[in-house]
């Protein structure tokens, strides 16, 4: 027998099983029944190794189809032939305790769907969100008014579950005034000035723009829709022509430019957005003209994402089609709001009605089964992108929109006010959360606010790390779990991103000082902290927390270098902010305001070696009122001088340093003692960080188990020698995480008494 026969004979004669239903581990044979030999590769080792072991998918996650491949072999014949294993998700290994009630209203002879979820609480102590599954669907048209109970039970369980549903003649909505009690300074009124490592870190994002191709930006656009692709290189990493998220990081770069001309009125990066939006306008009029493209329609790629997407086809096969689309979108809004480019809000309308008539066709349920998809199904900030052009466009259709995009799993437990968050991906919901903000301020319903005004509490109180990142291994975990969870996953940096951007929403309506407390915590320690020293562009994905660990910049074109080309440029956002003529001084940095139409001038000096002694130089044609926060890290009020006069009796307002300052020209300096502070995690109260003042300090140590330091906060200044910002204890050099790029370190250690 020849060996080709040999080998089509073994390929022929090799069952490895029903591979549509994939439990177990599979026997992979390395010899074939006629002689020749095997050899295997999986296309996701995580799920399907070469030797056939199986990890199946967590529940909730989905059922993973993975392309495995067999090389056959013989007598220097090789044939390939691949295999598509389905692995099926775990199937809940719950105990269920509790069942949380659920209620809630429909309207007569209106159609109304019964809850996507119920809030559970394991055996174990978990809160999580479970799927529901209800008698006859969850799709209901109720007749008659007066009390329903509905029954069903929980996905995987043989638990019970039912709701009581109370239908009206008419439903109301509870609404809320949308008009924002604080205003900022978005359009570059507040900028950085020198001598501070915001402004460096700001100074070389700019320069990385500045060399950035924009050709090879719009490689994937081009390539797409069949236009020249201009002698540009293809880009790499996640936008690999390969990649299925290709386009997402043209998305943040055009937010980039964007941010980056608001920071600094840099006229060359303008030319270089004017180019990006003229040539992306190029692409989008070539995709119309192309078979099976709808008009409006604009990506990296073709619509062949969102129709498998709605086949339910999982990842790898697609990568979350409308996450790619979000970051376009959010990077055309930002063109037109930022740098004031007309055309970039003309094609962010026609892809947003792209988006309408895609979407509108669908049925809530496929809707609902598309999000809940593990990763393919991620949407980013859809909501919040399509809220928004409501905002701008006063078109109905793109409200609607939005609110397609509501996730029952997530915003039910925060409407009941139960931090459910347990097992949730900490990034591809927080955007969400600041969706729901938007749908907010578009429409003024109340529960939008309150869904993100809870949630924001929850993670501030009970899932941050000391740096004010959250999450491990990307994923949310149990309430208060932090010191169990010290690894080299820890802190995604999109995750910090996107709770400062909730931040500055939330505080739009409730500006309570401790937001902005926790804002100066996370925008210096994990922000700022997260970029790689020099002109690189490169922000590190996860802040390392584990004992010994540094920081790995990927230069891969990741999520988080997409948010990294952002962030530089929003350190002056939230220095300043005012209600009325009153001016608030959020944030301590060297920077300027100049308030034009109040006639308004402020410089402000804050060098990062001496926090807590900031020096306001003030300018106004009338007298005005200004407020300092009081930092948190700040054991006393603090001191005042105008003019160089000290001041005996000192204002404040609910955490504020209360100034009337007169007009003209006037120096106002104040002083917060800074010290050393420490905090000990929740969980493990042994473990602890140190600070000073705002700053976390990092150990230098390549140890890979943590210290043992018998340190007193109390008497630190005493053992504790300085020198600018680096300090030496115990023959430990500790720096502020800012100062370090490369160098292993551990921000956590543990206390024992000596």
């Amino acid at each position: 027998m020849e060996a080709k026969e040999r080998i089509r004979k073994d390929i022929e004669a090799l069952y490895l099983g029903n591979l549509n239903t994939v439990e177990f581990d599979l026997n992979l044979p390395s010899k074939g029944k006629f002689g020749s030999d095997i050899k295997w590769k999986s296309g996701h080792e995580r799920f399907l190794d070469e030797q056939g072991h199986v990890k199946r998918p967590p529940y909730g996650t989905g059922d993973r189809t993975i392309s495995l491949w067999g090389e056959f072999s013989c007598e220097g014949v090789q044939v390939t032939k691949e295999y598509k294993v389905c692995i099926l998700e775990e199937k809940p290994q719950i105990e269920v305790a509790e069942v949380r009630p659920l209620k809630m209203e429909a309207q007569k002879e209106a159609v109304c769907y019964l809850p996507y979820v119920a809030v559970i609480r394991t055996k174990d102590g978990k809160t999580l969100a479970h799927r529901v599954n209800w008698k006859q669907g969850d799709r209901r048209i109720y007749t008659q008014t007066g009390q329903v109970e509905e029954k069903g039970e929980l996905d995987g369980l043989d638990v019970p579950v039912s709701c009581s549903v109370n239908v009206c003649e008419s439903l109301k909505k509870e609404y809320m005034d949308t008009a924002p009690v604080m205003e900022y300074f978005d359009h570059g009124e507040a900028a950085l000035e020198k001598d501070s490592r915001f402004y460096t870190a700001q100074q070389e994002m700019q320069e990385f723009l500045m060399q950035t191709d924009d050709d090879q930006m719009l490689y994937n656009f081009r390539a797409a829709c069949g236009l020249d692709l201009h002698g540009a290189e293809p880009m790499t990493g996640w936008d690999a022509p390969e990649c299925h998220l290709k386009g997402h990081t043209t998305g943040h770069y055009l937010s980039g430019l964007a941010l980056c001309y608001k920071a600094g009125r840099n006229e060359r990066i303008k030319e270089k957005a004017v180019y990006m939006i003229q040539e992306l306008g190029k692409c989008q009029d070539a995709f119309a003209k192309m078979p099976g493209i709808q008009e409006g329609f604009l990506s990296g790629y073709t619509e062949e994402q969102f129709d498998k997407l709605e086949e339910y086809t999982p990842y790898p096969e697609i990568w979350a089609p409308y996450y790619t689309l979000h970051k376009i979108l959010a990077g055309l809004l930002d063109c037109y709001e930022f740098a004031g480019i007309g055309q970039a809000l003309e094609i962010a309308e026609k892809l947003g009605e792209w988006t309408y008539r895609r979407l509108s066709r669908l049925s809530r349920e496929t809707r609902l089964k598309m999000w809940a998809m593990y990763i393919a199904g991620e949407y980013g900030g859809m909501n919040d992108v399509m809220a928004r052009l409501y905002r701008i466009t006063g078109k109905e259709e793109f409200l609607e929109t939005a609110k397609y995009f509501d996730n029952d799993k997530l915003f039910l437990p925060m409407e009941q006010k139960v931090d459910a968050l347990d097992n949730f991906h900490a990034n591809q919901h927080i955007p969400q959360i600041i969706g729901a903000m938007e749908v907010f301020r578009a429409a003024g319903e109340k529960k939008y606010y309150d869904i993100a005004e809870y949630f924001w509490n929850a993670v501030i109180s009970h899932h941050l790390y000391v740096i004010g990142g959250t999450g491990e291994n990307e994923m949310f975990h149990g309430p208060d779990c932090i010191g169990e969870l010290l690894t080299r996953h820890t802190a995604e940096s999109c995750a910090s991103y996107n709770m400062l951007k909730l931040t500055k929403e939330l505080y739009r309506y409730e500006p309570h000082k401790e937001m902005m407390d926790y804002y100066e915590r996370t925008m210096t320690n994990h922000i700022l902290g997260g970029r790689e020293h020099g002109i690189t562009g490169e922000t590190v994905y996860f802040t390392p927390l584990g004992p010994g660990c540094h920081k790995e910049f990927l230069h891969e074109n990741s999520c988080c270098h997409g948010t990294g080309l952002e962030s530089h440029f929003k350190y002056a956002d939230m220095i300043y902010s005012h209600q009325g003529r009153d001016v608030y001084v959020n944030l301590f940095v060297t920077s300027t305001l100049d308030w034009e139409t109040e006639g308004i001038h402020i410089r402000q000096e804050a060098a990062m070696e001496q926090p807590g002694n900031v020096l306001v130089t003030t300018e106004s044609r009338a007298g005005f009122c200004m407020l300092i926060r009081i930092p948190d890290w700040s054991s006393e009020e603090g001191a005042l001088w105008i003019d160089g006069e000290k001041q005996k009796e000192i204002q404040s307002r609910k955490g504020w340093m209360l100034v009337e300052v007169p007009e003209g020209r006037h120096e106002i300096r104040v002083v917060f003692p800074c010290g050393f502070h420490v905090e000990h995690t929740p969980d493990r109260p042994e473990l602890c960080a140190l600070l000073y003042g705002p700053y976390v300090l990092a150990a230098l140590s390549e140890r890979q188990d943590f210290l043992e330091l018998d340190l007193d906060p109390q008497k630190a200044e005493e053992k504790i020698s300085r020198d600018g910002l680096e300090f030496h204890y115990q023959d430990l050099t500790w720096k502020p995480l800012f100062d370090i790029d490369e160098e292993a370190f551990q921000v956590y250690w543990k206390q024992v008494d000596k």
